[in-house]
């Protein structure tokens, strides 16, 4: 008994919602994010979201001697406007009606579900986690935001370019913080105090790479104050086998936190209070890495990512169930070929609000 397109596209929306938790889950900063509720979903209102930006604190403090004096208060305007925009992403796949024809029953429906859509969202995961790490606009996605800012601005830094309003700097400058002069979020480091990603370069890991990822691991968390300290470290292979080898052998313990992934994709371990992964995606050859900071073009020495978790935020321009949300579509008949299209639908940003609390080490591939 053959099985229908159109069964096929029911089971896939009732999968929807498992497929979206797993995809979001799948990811150290996407888990994060999900687990305190840090995804906002809303009707389609427009292509972007606009958030406001705190680089200092916003209070001035006033000694009492006499009782007379003037309180001060609201003089200090620390407070500035970023913007986001969120790509609207399709990834595409294609059934075979024959294999539709031939399947007969549930467990066949089952193998068809593994072969092509669950397939089809790893590899979508994938291709965004690549555009996160190294940001060089493959597969069709640089419109998705990059942490990779390469060194500075526009015309010499990394850019990604959301829904075609031009380029804009990935998060993080590999550049000391006061020589950073990128524009992230519409917001110019060099004019607005404290936008800035603390940064740090090693001349090779046995020579310095556990002090420099000390050094920027307290100096994110310094600047966290009330949104904690880094909680996730994003390291390139060659990187993450180095901190291993640097550690005891009885200290080598990975983490178990994202056990509900598979453990060969990503594992982690403990680096002070934050956890380190091995992030695949970080593809050191890329030339996305431009020279900067020890680095030279597509030969990286090393990247390594310290992340505040509690200054990332995504959004979705779909509520709950509607289009851009890993909605499914489909099926759909391709025109002389006997096939099926579904689409998984996606209409997500990501953004920082508090870039000095987070920060970015290179050279950690080095011996």
């Amino acid at each position: 008994m053959a099985i229908s397109a159109d069964v096929l596209a029911s089971a896939l929306q009732d999968l929807a919602p498992g497929y979206s938790e797993t995809f979001m889950k799948w990811h150290p900063v996407f888990e994060k994010i999900v687990a305190r509720g840090g995804v906002q979903t809303k009707d389609l209102q427009g292509p972007y979201k606009q958030f406001t930006v705190v680089t200092q604190g916003p209070g001035s403090t006033t000694e009492v001697v006499y009782g007379s004096e003037l309180v001060k208060g609201g003089r200090k305007q620390v407070a500035s406007s970023g913007t986001s925009y969120a790509p609207r992403l399709i990834h595409a796949f294609d059934v075979p009606r024959k294999e539709l024809d031939e399947a007969n029953g549930a467990q066949d429906l089952a193998k068809i579900l593994e072969k092509y859509p669950e397939l089809a969202m790893g590899e979508f995961h994938e291709q965004i986690a690549s555009q996160l790490a190294t940001g060089a606009g493959a597969n069709n996605l640089g419109g998705f935001l990059t942490l990779n800012g390469g060194i500075g601005n526009t015309g010499a830094g990394n850019t990604y370019n959301p829904g075609g309003i031009g380029a804009r700097n990935g998060l993080f400058e590999m550049a000391a913080t006061a020589s950073q002069a990128g524009v992230v979020h519409a917001l110019d480091k060099a004019s607005v105090t404290g936008w800035e990603n603390q940064y740090a370069a090693s001349a090779g890991f046995a020579t310095d790479g556990r002090r420099k990822m000390r050094e920027v691991f307290y100096s994110c968390s310094r600047q966290g104050k009330t949104r904690g300290k880094v909680d996730i470290i994003l390291a390139d292979e060659a990187s993450y086998h180095n901190y291993l080898e640097d550690l005891e052998d009885f200290v080598q313990v990975g983490s178990v936190e994202n056990d509900h992934s598979p453990a060969d994709v990503r594992q982690g371990v403990k680096f002070m209070d934050a956890t380190m992964w091995l992030e695949d995606a970080i593809d050191t050859t890329n030339a996305a890495f431009a020279a900067a900071g020890g680095l030279s073009t597509g030969t990286s020495p090393g990247v390594m990512y310290f992340l505040n978790s509690k200054t990332f935020h995504a959004y979705t321009l779909s509520g709950e169930g509607g289009g851009g949300y890993f909605k499914t579509s489909g099926p759909f008949r391709i025109p002389e070929q006997d096939l099926f299209r579904y689409e998984i639908i996606l209409y997500m940003g990501l953004y920082c609000d508090q870039l000095r609390a987070n920060g970015v080490i290179t050279g950690t591939a080095l011996a």
